[in-house]
């Protein structure tokens, strides 16, 4: 057994080992930074596509600029209910909302209902905090990129130092107190040995410097990456829609009181119930309303139909 786990020490203190777990990190951060560059590039199309919807409203009249409300609704999967043609098209039957994966949609989606749920008084650059900042904050939370990576790739040059050390210090307990002869013998054998193992020792530590290297790479990539200057274009391009009346009229409701917002709650109420119950089937229930008022007919002429009390029996004499 002991001779075992000296083979396997001599494995994790080779110097094969130590370019091995180097080029494993550096691997590492390489397929982390891809990967996170491809996640922005896809960012960055949704974040495209929802600024032409915004922009595009400039150019439609009121019903237009509506559709493009639509459009931001369905493409975000933000299920906005505040707004009249948003309940409409919310009621459609087998409607189906899409939860999308991009961290920008669902950004944008939890800014939308914000948005529609604000007066359309309030919308301007100093009554509402910036749609830049909230979907900043938004996009950050949800956009976790290579939050935490960094000290992971440490974690992972550590474990393999200490290998690396370990290794070198089971050798050295193996073959430490082997006869080697005379003392001059001994004593050579021990001072080669001993610089052997602080050689195997400051290799190892290569493998922490190595980490440590990729974690600020990491960190430099990410200073850059997460500037998110996608979502800073967004955030303008809601930012300059909100300035313009027409826009904000269309997208969010009229200025209300506590006491009109209740009105508008219950109308919301009353249309989803009246929606609701348009499209139940009553047929059965009229057909039984028929049947019972022919017989009612029928009998009409066999007995009285009265209202109020029964009148007191008298008694027989």
């Amino acid at each position: 057994m002991g001779e075992v786990l000296v083979d396997i020490a001599r494995i994790f203190a080779s110097s094969s080992f130590l370019f091995v777990y180097s080029g494993l990190l550096v691997l590492l951060t390489v397929v982390a930074i891809v990967r996170n560059q491809i996640s922005i590039t896809s960012e960055t199309k949704v974040s495209r596509d929802i600024v032409k919807l915004v922009d595009a409203a400039h150019s439609l009249d009121a019903s237009g600029k509506v559709a493009q409300l639509l459009l931001l609704n369905e493409s975000t999967g933000a299920r906005i209910l505040t707004h009249d043609a948003c309940r409409r098209d919310d009621l459609v039957e087998h409607r189906v909302w899409r939860n999308p994966k991009s961290a920008t949609a669902r950004a944008t989606a939890n800014y939308l209902g914000v948005m529609a749920a604000v007066p359309a008084g309030r919308h301007s650059l100093e009554g509402l905090r910036p749609a830049r900042t909230m979907l900043e904050d938004e996009y950050r939370r949800l956009h976790k990129g290579l939050s935490g990576f960094g000290d992971f790739i440490i974690r992972v040059a550590l474990l393999g130092t200490f290998m690396g050390l370990i290794a070198a210090l089971t050798i050295a307990s193996a073959n430490i107190g082997a006869a080697q002869g005379s003392a001059e013998a001994q004593s050579a054998h021990m001072r080669d040995f001993i610089q052997v193992l602080l050689a195997t020792a400051a290799n190892k530590f290569w493998i922490s410097a190595v980490g440590v290297g990729c974690a600020l790479i990491l960190q430099i990539y990410r200073s850059t990456s997460e500037k998110a200057q996608h979502i800073v274009r967004l955030g303008d391009a809601f930012d300059h829609a909100l300035t313009d009346p027409e826009i904000a009229a269309a997208w969010c409701p009229a200025d209300a009181g506590p006491a009109s917002q209740e009105d508008i709650d219950l109308r919301f109420v009353r249309e989803a119930v009246f929606a609701r119950i348009a499209k139940l089937d009553l047929e059965p229930l009229n057909a039984a309303l028929a049947e019972t008022a022919a017989a009612i007919r029928a009998n009409a002429k066999d007995s009285v139909i009265s209202f109020g009390p029964a009148p007191p029996r008298r008694s027989a004499e």
